[in-house]
């Protein structure tokens, strides 16, 4: 049986939609017997190419270097690092990754899940976010960006230990992790895609502990990363909202919603006859390949102890449409409190 800890609702800025109840069972079972710590996600370097391990080692010394930045820093020592970024450079490597690899390693399952992460999680946030502070030096987002890269060395650790067995070492001890600090990347976050300036907000309810391991908290970062990159990418009014907030005693759920214009609410109705659960079989989607929600779709139902299409049948993670626009959701079990970690300072 795990416990859990389930502090008292805090004061809200803004009400809860009552749709975000109303989007998945609020009592779903956990049938582990032991709390998911994040790992059975991570792959051997030396099955890619020496180009691609060359590539990931430039992309993560990147991301790492730049999360290296305290977060309490001056703003301008917050934005030197994401100003002197190479982007250009970064998006090559990570456009490249896999070319050089035996394609039988590359079409794995879970190879392709975790390239496809690697080349969007925290990286997509973190090179929009560079792009934007060259055009608004002055813009007070750097924290949020500093945050993705942290996040997204995070999450390439957890994928490639060799990368940096040290550091990884840390994130598989135990060390709890509160909401509140894996939702900095996101709140108030101002990044640029194509053309367009998109802004993340986010309500959080429940402030308790929610990871008890580095390790883990990089499982949930993937798929706040898939979530908020597909809501950024189709948000018609260039605003994503987030909610994170408690269903019960032993759960918590994080709902991720944007406008979406006439065109992509009808494809997503034609899809499947409506069915938005085809989204996370890793079949084609609107100008994709739904690679990246099918990898969440593995990850939560481990974390639940379900496989991948038992956790979108059951609701442990969904996605819906409806009039004002699409909402795409997950859950995560609370955890009892404990020492901190201060990996996110």
């Amino acid at each position: 049986m795990i416990t859990v800890f389930w502090n008292p609702p805090p004061d809200r800025t803004m009400p809860l939609p009552p749709s975000l109840h109303e989007l998945a069972p609020t009592d779903l079972p956990n049938y582990r017997s032991s709390r998911f710590d994040g790992g059975g996600f991570g792959l051997e370097l030396d099955a890619f190419g020496l180009p691609d391990r060359a590539r990931l080692a430039r992309v993560y010394a990147a991301a790492h270097e730049v999360g290296r930045t305290p977060l309490d820093s001056p703003p301008a020592a917050l934005a030197a690092p994401l100003l002197a970024l190479d982007a250009d450079a970064l998006i090559r490597d990570a456009s490249a990754l896999g070319s050089d690899t035996d394609p039988a390693v590359t079409g794995e399952r879970r190879v392709k899940q975790l390239l496809h992460d690697v080349r969007g999680g925290g990286l997509q946030v973190l090179v929009g976010a560079a792009q934007l502070l060259r055009l608004d030096p002055a813009a007070g987002f750097a924290r949020n960006a500093v945050s993705a890269a942290r996040d997204h060395a995070k999450i390439m650790r957890a994928g490639f230990p060799a990368l940096d067995p040290e550091v990884y070492a840390h994130d598989e001890s135990v060390r709890v992790h509160a909401v509140d600090k894996l939702v900095t990347t996101w709140d108030g976050l101002s990044t640029r895609l194509g053309d367009r300036t998109i802004r993340v907000t986010v309500e959080c309810e429940y402030h308790g502990a929610i990871t008890g391991r580095c390790l883990e908290t990089a499982a949930i970062d993937r798929v706040m990363c898939n979530y908020v990159n597909n809501a950024m990418r189709f948000a018609a009014d260039g605003r994503v909202s987030v909610w994170v907030f408690r269903v019960g005693p032993s759960l918590v759920r994080w709902a991720v919603r944007n406008a979406v214009t006439a065109d992509d609410r009808a494809w997503l109705m034609r899809q499947n006859g409506g069915d938005l659960r085809v989204l996370f079989r890793g079949g084609t989607t609107h100008g994709g390949n739904g690679i990246g929600l099918s990898g969440c779709a593995e990850i939560v139902g481990e974390c639940f102890g379900v496989d991948a299409d038992a956790a979108v049948r059951g609701g442990y993670l969904g996605a819906r449409a409806d009039a004002d626009g699409y909402t795409a959701w997950f859950h995560w079990p609370a955890h009892e409190p404990g020492k901190p970690c201060d990996c996110c300072d």
